[in-house]
């Protein structure tokens, strides 16, 4: 059976060409608009979850994934990823519904 799970990290590096370029509030930016893209592809597959690595910075990226979570996706289950899976990284588990 397939999993249901995949993962998306929206360390900079890994999504963005040119981000050396960036300011930080560009990547923010530039990693929220990622974020709500892999949401707005995947909003009708009921049940996927998606494990969104957001690092273990400062905190800001999870605060504002969560923000946009509440007001734009009411709907949809969010929690923290497994620290099995991902340890000290920071990773969001979002549930489509």
């Amino acid at each position: 059976m397939k999993s249901n799970i995949v993962t998306e990290d929206l360390h900079i590096e890994k999504i963005a060409r040119g981000y050396r370029a960036f300011t930080p509030a560009d990547c923010l930016i530039y990693q929220l608009e990622h974020f709500e893209r892999v949401l707005v592809l995947n909003s009708r597959q009921k049940g996927k979850r998606i494990d969104f690595v957001h690092g273990s910075g400062s905190g800001i990226l999870r605060q504002k994934m969560t923000e946009i979570l509440r007001q734009k996706y009411p709907a949809f289950i969010y929690e923290d990823a497994p620290f099995a899976t991902y340890g000290y990284q920071g990773a969001l588990r979002v549930t489509i519904k």
